[in-house]
C-alpha cells in the first residue's frame, strides 16, 4: 500500500506544479503551499483512514520531496523557467525516475503491513459500493496513485528520457531562432514540436502554436492502463496501432529523423509506464 501512497504524493505534487508553475517567487510560494496542504491531507488519510504507521508514511513523504527537488515540471503552456538557469540539483537526467522506480519496487516487496483499521477501511468493508468492495484496498490505493502519476509525472519521466537535443522545448528554441518571413496580419497554425497537435497558444505575432501532446500523452496512458486492467488487449493493440498510423505521414515527411526518434522514445517510455502501473494494480489485486 505504501507504493500507492508514494505514487499519490508524487502525482499530486506534479499536478500542482504543472498548473501553477515555479517561474516566479509568488508562484513558487503558492505551489509549495498547495503541495504541503495536499500532502498533509494525504498523510492524515493514510494514517487515520488506512491504519499505516506514521513513520512509514513519512518515508514516502521524504521520497516524494526528493522527487520534487530533483525534477522539473512539464507544463502544457511551455517549459517553465525558460531563460533562467536550472538549479544544479535538477540537472539530473533520468536518475530520479530510476530511483523512484526502485523505491516503488522496494515498497511493493518489503513494506510492512498496514494495521487495517481506520475510517477508509471501515467504509471499504461496510459502506462502500459493491464493485469497490470487491477490489482489495491496496489495489484501490495503487490505482489512485497510478492514475495521478500517469497524468503529469509521466510527462516528466518522458522528458527526462529524451536526449537534450531532442527535447521539444529545446527544438522549439532552435526553430524560433530561424529567420522567417511572415505577413503582418497572418494568423495560422504551426507546430512547435512533434506530438504537439491539440492545445494552442498564441505567439506575439499571432501565430498559434499547438501543444496538445502533453494532453494526449496522459489520456493515452490512462486508456492503455485501464484497458489493460480490464483485459481488453485487442483494444490496447488497436490504440497503439492507431497512434502509429496517425503519426506515420508526419514522420515520413520529416527528413532529419528527429520526429521518428522523438515518437519512438516518447511512445515506448509512455507505454512502459502505463503497463507498469496496470501491472502493479493487478498484482496487488491478486493479493
Amino acid at each position: 500500500m505504501l507504493a500507492g501512497i508514494l505514487l499519490t504524493l508524487v502525482g499530486l505534487a506534479d499536478v500542482v506544479r504543472a498548473r501553477t508553475g515555479t517561474d516566479a517567487a509568488p508562484r513558487r510560494v503558492l505551489t509549495t503551499t498547495v503541495i504541503v496542504l495536499l500532502w498533509a491531507a494525504a498523510t492524515a488519510v493514510a494514517v487515520l483512514g488506512l491504519g499505516i504507521a506514521v513513520w512509514s508514511v513519512l518515508v514516502t513523504v521524504v521520497l516524494a520531496a526528493l522527487w520534487v527537488a530533483t525534477t522539473i515540471p512539464v507544463r502544457s503552456g511551455g517549459a517553465p523557467g525558460r531563460g533562467r538557469p536550472v538549479p544544479w540539483l535538477r540537472r539530473s537526467g533520468s536518475w530520479p525516475a530510476v530511483l523512484l522506480a526502485v523505491a516503488v519496487a522496494v515498497l511493493l516487496l518489503w513494506a510492512p503491513p498496514a494495521d487495517a483499521s481506520g475510517f477508509v477501511v471501515d467504509w471499504h468493508r461496510d459502506a462502500g459500493p459493491a464493485f469497490v468492495g470487491a477490489v482489495p484496498l491496496p489495489a484501490l490505493v495503487a490505482g489512485i496513485g497510478s492514475a495521478l502519476f500517469l497524468v503529469d509525472s509521466a510527462n516528466v519521466v518522458v522528458a527526462q528520457a529524451l536526449p537534450p537535443g531532442l527535447s521539444p522545448d529545446a527544438r522549439a528554441g532552435a526553430v524560433a531562432a530561424e529567420p522567417t518571413r511572415r505577413k503582418r496580419f497572418d494568423w495560422r497554425r504551426t507546430t512547435r514540436a512533434p506530438g504537439a497537435d491539440g492545445n494552442a497558444d498564441a505567439d506575439a505575432d499571432g501565430t498559434v502554436t499547438l501543444k496538445g501532446g502533453r494532453m494526449i500523452g496522459p489520456i493515452e496512458r490512462l486508456l492503455l492502463a485501464g484497458f489493460s486492467l480490464a483485459g481488453a488487449f485487442p483494444v490496447v493493440a488497436a490504440l497503439i496501432a492507431a497512434k502509429g498510423i496517425v503519426r506515420f505521414p508526419e514522420i515520413r515527411r520529416e527528413t532529419t529523423g528527429y520526429q521518428a526518434e522523438y515518437f519512438l522514445i516518447g511512445s515506448l517510455v509512455s507505454w512502459a509506464m502505463a503497463f507498469t502501473a496496470a501491472g502493479i494494480c493487478w498484482l496487488l489485486a491478486l493479493g
